[in-house]
């Protein structure tokens, strides 16, 4: 057999081709490798101001919605309508439906009229809503309302703490796109001194609660209990109304009421801090006190002023709520207003319709600004600034109102009084309705590129 020669330059050829190849596949592999996304960059993060929502009273009770612009979109939450759309007013009038107001910088504030004045921030609920206020007396037809701006069946349990404990948890659904309504006298008959929960456990809840009180036909005043996020183991109540001006009258009088609740299972030590324009004191028996756990008490301020606002500061060695009742008597009317917790203030813009309220500041140091537009259309620019304990009355009707703080610490409230002696009076603090939520968005699963 004849042995073929052997093709040395085509060996040579195939060598030499994969000594080339093989480094450059690999190369182009390290460059798809590092160029390639990572899982950490394939996130985009997204912010937004989620929905709130603006509570209507019903039973013929004269409400509107306050907007900070007509722009912003808003529906009726009826079980019909689905569509947010803007308006040309940024007062909307609320007959018996609540009102979704799309998502924005700005709070929304529900104002309500029937010879007393009620006011109170359109929010949106974290899951948890607490309720430091309201009657089951005899004289209360307070109203929870549990309002679902989603399109499937919200559920959620309410939690009732009374002077002797927590009664048992009440699971309650409410249809879509719908409000429930619960008279307070239903859920605690007789009971004076109560504290409510609303947690959601299923869909998108706000929840409110409207505490009037009458004597037959007579009424003795109405206000919302601002709904507050969580206990804290420091609540500033920062804006409490007392009687100024022409409102000091042998005819007029005023009472607070401070309400406290530990909601955890530890009892508490707590101190109570007064402060308003004549500074600063913890009153007697206000000092290192102790408050049992879960059970709702009530501390008449006897010694809080009564011709000037004020604040107050509770301490506590446990997360603790709280919140302070002002009765007050006009001649022969009556009028209550519940003052709540403040969050710390950072930004906050809200349109008064013409209103003239009292602003309060309560912090160690306090610089804020203060920008407004009257009614008369003039601007107002006003810087306010001190420690402690801030006043500053609204020289005429404002509509939009814009606060920004300079430095931390600081908290704020709004206090609507009447001018004279006629009756209406209401109290909120300055929360925002909504803050601003970031989300991440995924865009691709990087996982089928790149191990990284």
């Amino acid at each position: 057999m004849k042995l073929k020669p052997l093709n040395l330059s085509s060996i040579q050829f195939k060598f030499r081709w994969n000594v080339f190849v093989f480094p450059l596949i690999l190369l182009l592999l390290l460059l798809l490798s590092y160029y390639a996304p990572t899982r950490t960059q394939q996130v985009k993060l997204t912010s937004s101001y989620p929905a709130t929502v603006c509570p209507a009273i019903g039973n013929k009770i004269s409400s509107i919605a306050a907007l900070t612009n007509s722009k912003i979109g808003r529906r009726s939450i009826d079980g019909r309508s689905k569509n947010l759309s803007s308006g040309k007013s940024s007062v909307i009038a609320l007959v018996n439906d609540a009102l979704l107001v799309e998502g924005n910088s700005g709070t929304a504030l529900t104002f309500a009229n029937s010879g007393w004045k009620s006011v109170v921030p359109c929010s949106v609920s974290n899951g948890e809503q607490w309720f430091v206020g309201g009657s089951g007396a005899l004289t209360s037809k307070s109203i929870l309302y549990i309002v679902n701006s989603g399109f499937s069946e919200s559920i959620v349990d309410i939690e009732i703490y009374t002077p002797n404990g927590q009664l048992e948890p009440k699971n309650i659904a409410v249809a879509q796109n719908s409000t429930k309504k619960i008279s307070i006298d239903s859920l605690v008959p007789g009971e004076e001194m109560i504290v409510i929960a609303v947690k959601t456990k299923a869909g998108r809840v706000s929840s409110y609660l409207f505490d009037e009180r009458k004597k037959g036909l007579k009424s003795l005043g109405a206000d919302f209990v601002a709904p507050v996020a969580t206990a804290s183991k420091q609540v500033t109540v920062a804006g409490i109304s007392g009687l100024t001006d022409k409102l000091i009258s042998q005819n007029n009088s005023v009472s607070h009421t401070l309400r406290l609740l530990i909601p955890g299972s530890i009892d508490a030590n707590v101190d109570v801090t007064i402060n308003s324009n004549d500074g600063n004191f913890i009153p007697e028996g206000l000092s290192q006190f102790d408050v049992k756990s879960q059970k709702v008490i009530n501390i008449p301020l006897t010694f809080a002023p009564i011709n000037q606002p004020f604040s107050i500061i509770i301490d506590s060695d446990q997360p603790i709520l709280a919140s302070v009742l002002t009765e007050l008597t006009f001649g022969k009317s009556k009028e209550i207003a519940w003052a709540t917790g403040a969050d710390e203030l950072h930004k906050w813009s809200i349109n008064l319709t013409g209103s003239r309220p009292t602003l309060t500041f309560s912090g160690d140091k306090i610089n804020v600004q203060i920008s407004a537009s009257g009614v008369n259309g003039k601007k107002i620019e006003q810087k306010v600034s001190g420690s402690d304990f801030v006043v500053w009355r609204a020289p005429v009707g404002l509509n939009r109102l814009q606060i920004t703080v300079k430095n931390n610490g600081i908290a704020g409230g709004v206090i609507f009084m009447p001018e004279v002696g006629s009756i209406g009076s209401s109290t909120i603090p300055m929360n925002n309705g909504a803050n601003l939520e970031t989300a991440a968005e995924p865009i691709s699963d990087a996982g089928v590129i790149s191990r990284g």
